[in-house]
């Protein structure tokens, strides 16, 4: 019995995949006509002045993640399963410097009439991890006079130089 090929169409959504994924994690894959099973891997990483902040800031990592896993799914119409979610303990780069990293993993089937909107759910998640990556967390004024909180990168516009540094 001669396996199914898959269509021309949907190894072109497969290489769209793996262009988004390569942006901050990757992609393994499965053909199953009509369908391509997909799993994806993004790195949320975030540079740290010590371990000691790394470690203050593994929450709101945890909350980050938690909160893109929600996005994941809402915006996918559900078809994108319930990612695991994992925060390293603080790192350290060869050149010295700390970051933590969380690994979010899940996995979904695309058919020519879901893609679209998964398409724009991994999209705008492998964004965030870019930003993220890039910018960091922002600190954010409470409102109430207390210290400021720290948030994740899109739920408040950080005004310029007011990032998170080290105390």
């Amino acid at each position: 019995m001669a396996l199914a090929q898959p269509s021309p169409k949907l190894q072109a959504l497969l290489k769209d995949f793996q262009q988004i994924a390569s942006m901050s994690g990757y992609l393994n894959h499965s053909f199953d006509p009509p369908q391509l099973r997909l799993f994806f891997t993004l790195y949320g990483r975030v540079m740290v002045a010590s371990p000691e902040q790394g470690l203050a800031l593994t929450p709101q990592l945890q909350a980050w993640c938690d909160a893109l896993s929600i996005r994941l799914r809402e915006g996918s119409s559900g078809t994108i399963m319930a990612p695991q979610v994992q925060v390293s303990a603080p790192q350290t780069m060869p050149d010295g410097r700390d970051y933590l990293v969380a690994t979010v993993t899940f996995n979904t089937k695309v058919t020519d009439t879901s893609y679209l909107r998964i398409r724009t759910a991994i999209l705008a998640a492998y964004q965030e991890a870019v930003k993220m990556r890039e910018v960091g967390f922002s600190v954010a004024p409470t409102g109430d006079g207390s210290e400021p909180g720290l948030v994740v990168p899109g739920e408040w516009p950080p005004p310029a130089g007011e990032m998170a540094k080290p105390d």
